[in-house]
């Protein structure tokens, strides 16, 4: 449009051009969704709580739908994140393929969300943290947005601590001057095993997702103890002598001595927590002795348990929180990892 003012002639955009000068093309948008970022999370949190997992090549595609971003270490609250919307379906891993190509097609392709993939995800660091594989005497520190696998053993310095998501169903996070070995992650798919982590000295957070059965998925193996959970929030301590300490605040935590076979099943249940009909009487055989080496306690809401370091336990007993730091922080972040969970 052309308006004359005095003796020149001015050339005005319409309000529209100007608008859309500013905007996405519509080809690029589609597919999409927008996040914001809130307190405590990092592009590895995002990603497992919208496609199930993270990898290297999923945090590549999110950089290159960002530039906005220029650390994808960095991320601000309140920064607004373009993603991909996810798909459920068994085709071949769009993820790798989006990664390889520079078609246009690549540039909005979905992502296939994968809600059964076995491995752990480093979501949040603070302070000194470093990690090694089984393998490996090198050490190197340990970075946000890392994926981590059994045989690597993560050390946390006096200022560090450390969460990681394992499976999308368990959530672990040391404390200050505490080492820790991933020992084996359960294999989602199918399924079987259990996540098992080796806890020599240190201090540990851990939050387990609910499932419908009662079959325990996690274990924490003290160094004369072992804590399997399911459902559950606890937080475990180990002392340089080896003497450690359970505490459970939500759900139960079944605790036996490191060398006492596998845990009772619920009173009425079968292998897989179902009930099942008891036979009449039987005969029982006489008493026996039993070691001090075989014991299970069951440690509940609000109570916790101590093992010596002979492997000697007390009984569980009530306690009241401490409301220190450490618990302070780890509720906070429990608050984002309840929505992951769907809980």
């Amino acid at each position: 449009m052309l308006q004359f003012i005095g003796h020149r002639t001015v050339l005005l955009l319409p309000v529209v051009m100007i608008l859309l000068s500013g905007t996405i093309p519509p080809s690029q948008t589609a597919g999409r969704f927008t996040h914001t970022v809130t307190a405590g999370e990092s592009v590895s949190l995002i990603c497992i709580d919208y496609y199930g997992y993270y990898s290297e090549a999923l945090g590549k595609i999110v950089l290159a739908d960002n530039p906005s971003i220029k650390n994808i270490d960095l991320i601000r609250v309140g920064q607004q994140l373009s993603m991909r919307k996810p798909v459920d379906t068994t085709v071949q891993d769009t993820v790798t393929a989006v990664a390889k190509t520079d078609t246009p097609a690549a540039s909005v392709a979905p992502i296939v969300r994968k809600m059964s993939v076995s491995q752990g995800v480093v979501t949040c660091v603070e302070g000194t943290v470093h990690w090694r594989r089984a393998e490996s005497a090198h050490r190197q520190p340990l970075k946000i947005n890392t994926v981590v696998t059994p045989g690597n053993v993560i050390e946390t310095g006096a200022d560090g601590r450390v969460e990681i998501v394992i499976n999308r169903e368990a959530v672990v996070r040391l404390h200050e001057n505490t080492k820790t070995t991933l020992e084996a992650f359960r294999d989602a798919a199918a399924g079987k095993g259990k996540t098992r982590l080796k806890c020599p000295v240190g201090g540990w957070w851990t939050r387990v997702k609910k499932f419908k059965d009662r079959i325990s998925r996690f274990e924490l193996e003290l160094p004369t103890a072992v804590a399997g959970v399911h459902g559950t929030i606890y937080e475990t301590s180990v002392t340089g002598d080896g003497a450690s300490e359970v505490r459970v605040f939500t759900g139960e935590v079944a605790v036996r001595s490191a060398g006492g076979g596998a845990p009772p099943s619920p009173a009425g249940a079968g292998a897989t927590g179902v009930p099942v009909e008891v036979g009449g009487p039987q005969e029982v055989p006489p008493p026996h002795e039993v070691s001090m080496e075989q014991w299970t306690e069951i440690v509940r809401s609000m109570q916790k348990i101590s093992i010596d370091k002979k492997g000697i336990p007390s009984k569980p007993e009530l306690f009241e929180k401490a409301e220190n730091d450490w618990e302070r922080w780890n509720e906070k972040r429990d608050l984002r990892i309840a929505r992951l969970f769907g809980e």
